[in-house]
């Protein structure tokens, strides 16, 4: 059941808020093996701060041992036709997107935080309800501190991710820093061996444990969506006061950008070694910010329906509000029931326009908690990282004579 009166009106919820309000922070992000190991390893603390180390750990690990064994094999900035400092493609992923991968999980802790506690502070979690959300959380906490989850993602990448690269650098016809051609047979490099055994598959381990809480962020939204709510239509939220859900997704940006820079990457190598133009990956930009689209809007799918009967319900009873107070106006004032110079010192006319206000409110409730605003701005954020490429579209030498022609 649904309940359309204002929150403040609810004597019950409100004095209740002060007891149940003291639920843990909610994160997705802040448990889990990989979260121990980094506060083991003093490159995190508890709210994950300390990024700067871990960045500085993963680029180690990742990017400049590949650096120091292409140079000692004298291929990292000749000695083949795709050295490893002309390899555009590979430092994108691994110098951007690895760290926006990384940067992202404060960035997310920090929006969520307070996000557990917003439901019960707003009454909006009905009395009956408290236990289920508690446990909806709890179950949240157990499934992202568990070790199952990332040890299959460990197992996933090294049994498919690395096999998928082998099979992808074997296509090359040229010789490359991670795969030469010596009297027409391929040999792997030294940092071939390490790109392939550490460098992508941590890429690919941090890309599907996100994938992983992007899970766990929907099974909650869906938990959560199938309890008693107590929405508002009037809200001026316009989504009977779940707004806030939508403000906590737009932090997922970072996250957003880091797939930006991937899909940067793909383009770039297929440029610069395939031959292919920026227009050609007109599709690839597309699914991008389709993709965007599906992570943020399809987890607030889930409280679709419970909106579409808030809507429905406040509709109804805002409906018969205003016939009754048009009745009683019409009575009033048409039909020669108060003097017409009394209507000049009236607020009768400017509560029937706020009433209309309000309806108006009620009647463009959204079905998703999240404003098109927020989902313009995450789609921007994914494509500012392939926005530099269209300058291959004109040269740039072009670009600047006309600018200087504009200034001057």
């Amino acid at each position: 059941m649904i309940a359309t009166t204002p929150l403040s009106e609810t004597g019950e919820d409100v004095g209740s808020v002060a007891s149940d309000a003291t639920l843990p922070e909610f994160s997705l992000v802040a448990g889990g093996p990989t979260y121990r190991l980094w506060c083991r390893l003093r490159v995190a603390d508890r709210n994950l701060g300390l990024l700067s180390r871990r960045v500085l750990l993963t680029i180690l690990i990742g990017w400049l041992s590949l650096l120091l064994l292409s140079m000692l094999e004298g291929h990292a900035w000749n000695g083949v036709r795709i050295s490893f400092l002309g390899d555009a493609s590979f430092h994108l992923r691994l110098l951007l997107a690895v760290p926006l991968l990384l940067a992202a999980e404060p960035v997310i802790h920090e929006w969520m935080r307070p996000l557990a506690n917003r439901f019960i502070e707003r009454g909006i979690i009905a009395s009956s309800s408290r236990s289920k959300f508690a446990a909806a959380v709890r179950a949240v906490e157990r499934l992202r501190d568990s070790g199952y989850p990332e040890l299959v993602i460990l197992i996933t990448v090294l049994a498919v991710g690395v096999p998928i690269h082998w099979h992808r650098a074997m296509g090359l016809e040229d010789s490359t820093w991670y795969w030469t051609l010596q009297d027409g047979s391929r040999r792997i490099t030294l940092a071939g061996w390490w790109a392939g055994l550490i460098s992508l598959p941590l890429l690919q381990f941090l890309l599907l444990r996100w994938y992983f809480r992007l899970f766990l962020w929907a099974q909650f939204l869906w938990r959560v969506s199938r309890l008693q709510l107590k929405l508002a239509p009037t809200q001026p939220d316009c989504a009977g006061g779940l707004g806030f859900i939508g403000s906590v997704t737009e932090g997922f940006w970072v996250l957003v950008m880091a797939h930006g820079v991937i899909c940067a990457a793909v383009i770039v190598r297929g440029m610069l070694y395939g031959g292919m133009t920026l227009a050609q990956y007109r599709l690839e930009i597309c699914v991008l910010c389709a993709l965007v689209v599906l992570w943020v809007v399809g987890p607030l799918l889930a409280f679709a329906p419970t909106l579409h009967r808030a809507k429905r319900a406040g509709k109804n009873a805002y409906g018969c509000l205003s016939q009754q107070y048009a009745v009683d106006f019409d009575r009033k004032w048409m039909s020669g029931g108060a003097r017409q110079e009394d209507l000049l010192g009236s607020g009768d006319i400017q509560s029937l326009a706020d009433l209309r206000n309000g309806y108006e409110v009620v009647r463009s409730m959204r079905l998703v908690p999240i404003g098109r605003e927020t989902v313009v701005r995450l789609v921007i954020f994914a494509v500012i990282p392939v926005a530099p490429l269209s300058l291959t579209l004109v040269p740039v030498d072009r670009v600047l004579e006309q600018l200087l022609t504009a200034l001057f």
